[in-house]
């Protein structure tokens, strides 16, 4: 499993469930701390991110629903890594050949991105993202099970994996196990680990998924609450028989272990949210606290002021002028290296400060606008057909317009 550097001061992110590295990160600078309560965590297969515009549009609906975590299925990334996008931080595992097939990742705004100590890529179906967390430290593993054409060996390989990883997590922390497992649970309690409130009826992938579930102590979420159909579906499949109706299935899941079901005080569907996938986002609200780590406030520099013709040349002579007086009154060479260190930090703080502004890339807000358009026809195919057809030809101008600046002030340089 690869170990991945998680924050600015250059700490790398320990190995799973080792003691010491949570200590190490929890002690840091003796950072004060303060609770963050009620949070919302989201799972949802948006069937691939490797189109343009999908992943902004994924932000949005989270902005729209205040979810702060989103487990993605089907995020169809190749590689493993994390990248910052707006205030956003996502953290992907996908296939290593570079096809863009199958995948999992997990998004989180600024805030929770802070408090991540540890991301484990375990392959194309299986993600680990650790949270340090008050009162108790967060494990959250997002997931996506091999489909019904996959052989019954890739499915006992899939649970094996997510078994071993579970293997290595401390017993007394948080486990939040979600994704999409392509298994139908169905409607009927079961022991501890399954509610009354499912849908439909079980079968054979719903029964190794409720098996593995009581073997590790982990409770089903979302069959505990009694909620309208239309709140509980996760995904819609054509019906065999050929007709237009569709059915309605309960294929995805947020799982957590029995120790801390009363956490979650909500897990419910959202059927009105879009980003062109059959499969509705999965929602639990929890009430467990974040410890929010209150870090020195670090100043970014925009070189690309010096462009600015003054204010390039007031840098030149400031800097000549604090040279020439130096050179004069220091005669060590290492107090006259510190002093224009010194020198040079301060006059990028002068001139250099960025401004807290959020820059844009090809994404424009018409078609931001027209996302939200979109949104509101899910229930009409025709106009929303339309809709994605005009979004997807302001996509493609939009990025030609952009590449076509690009280019102007590249000739512009040469």
């Amino acid at each position: 499993m690869d170990m991945f550097l998680l924050n600015e001061s250059g700490v790398s992110s320990s190995l799973i469930g080792s003691p010491e590295g949570a200590n190490r990160n929890r002690n840091m600078s003796n950072q004060r701390s303060r609770a963050k309560r009620i949070k919302r965590i989201c799972t949802w297969n948006v069937k691939t991110m490797a189109q343009a515009g999908k992943i902004q549009n994924a932000l949005r609906e989270m902005k729209i629903l205040d979810i702060e975590i989103m487990g993605v299925s089907e995020m169809r990334w190749p590689g493993s890594s994390y990248c910052s996008i707006e205030n956003y931080r996502t953290y992907y595992s996908g296939k290593d050949d570079g096809r863009h097939e199958h995948g999992v990742g997990l998004i989180v705004n600024k805030e929770a991105a802070r408090l991540v100590t540890n991301f484990v890529p375990v392959n194309e179906r299986v993600i680990l993202l650790q949270l340090n967390a008050s009162p108790i430290n967060i494990n959250i593993i997002q997931v996506y099970a091999p489909t019904s054409d996959h052989s019954e060996d890739e499915v006992e390989e899939f649970y094996s994996q997510i078994k071993d990883l579970i293997k290595k997590l401390p017993k007394q922390e948080m486990l939040i196990l979600m994704g999409d497992f392509n298994a139908k649970v169905g409607k009927g309690r079961e022991g501890k680990h399954i509610g009354p409130y499912g849908l439909g009826v079980r079968n054979g992938r719903g029964e190794t998924l409720s098996v593995f579930a009581s073997e590790h102590d982990l409770v089903i979420t979302n069959t505990f609450y009694k909620l309208p159909d239309r709140r509980l579906y996760t995904w819609t499949s054509p019906r065999d028989d050929g007709e237009d109706h569709i059915i309605r299935n309960h294929i995805d899941y947020i799982l957590v272990n029995q120790r801390y079901r009363n956490s979650f005080t909500s897990v419910k569907t959202y059927p009105g949210a879009d980003i062109q996938s059959d499969h509705n986002p999965l929602v639990g609200e929890y009430r467990t606290k974040y410890k929010i780590i209150q870090r020195a406030k670090q100043i970014k520099h925009n070189i690309r002021k010096l462009k600015n013709n003054t204010i390039r040349e007031q840098v030149n002579k400031d800097i000549n002028d604090r040279c020439r007086q130096i050179k004069e009154e220091i005669v060590n060479s290492e107090e006259q290296i510190k002093s224009i260190t010194e020198t040079v930090s301060n006059i990028k703080d002068k001139y250099l400060k960025g401004e807290e502004i959020e820059h844009k890339s090809w994404m424009t807000e018409e078609i931001l606008l027209l996302m939200k358009e979109r949104r509101n026809q899910k229930n009409n195919p025709a106009a929303y057909k339309n809709i994605q057809k005009d979004i997807q030809r302001k996509i493609r101008e939009a990025k030609q317009k952009e590449l076509d600046e690009k280019c102007r002030e590249i000739e512009k340089q040469v």
